[in-house]
């Protein structure tokens, strides 16, 4: 299954600084996927649970406190069945949540003094 947690413009390598702190993109990425895979991942359980949205994501009992893997939506999905009219009856698949990490580069400032169509008119009168 691919990457869930992809950082497409950027490399692993690549840093990323937000204000006096400077981090490699891998770092980011792999905390990022920690988390949903974990707290945020449990927290998503709750949530759908306290809307009636009941989904069992399976788990496993050690002693008496049973572990739900609650990961699986963000990794290799949760088993289901999607019925759509005018099929010819439920498709089986998995259902996952896929997350984007988006770095958007600000735009480059344009001189204010020079208009785009500048050129145009530039060349109009050539």
């Amino acid at each position: 299954m691919e990457e869930n947690f992809n950082l497409s413009n950027c490399n692993d390598n690549d840093a990323l600084s937000v204000k006096d702190k400077v981090f490699k993109i891998v770092q980011v990425k792999e905390g990022i996927k920690k988390a949903f895979s974990e707290q945020l991942a449990q927290e998503l359980h709750n949530a759908l649970n306290s809307y009636g949205i009941s989904i069992d994501t399976g788990g496993y009992l050690v002693g008496n406190k049973f572990y739900r893997y609650t990961h699986k939506w963000f990794d290799e999905g949760v088993d289901c069945e999607v019925l759509k009219p005018a099929s010819k009856g439920w498709q089986t698949g998995k259902l996952r949540i896929k997350v984007t990490i988006e770095f958007i580069p600000d735009e480059s400032i344009v001189n204010e003094t020079e208009s785009p169509l500048d050129d145009l008119r530039r060349m109009i009168n050539e």
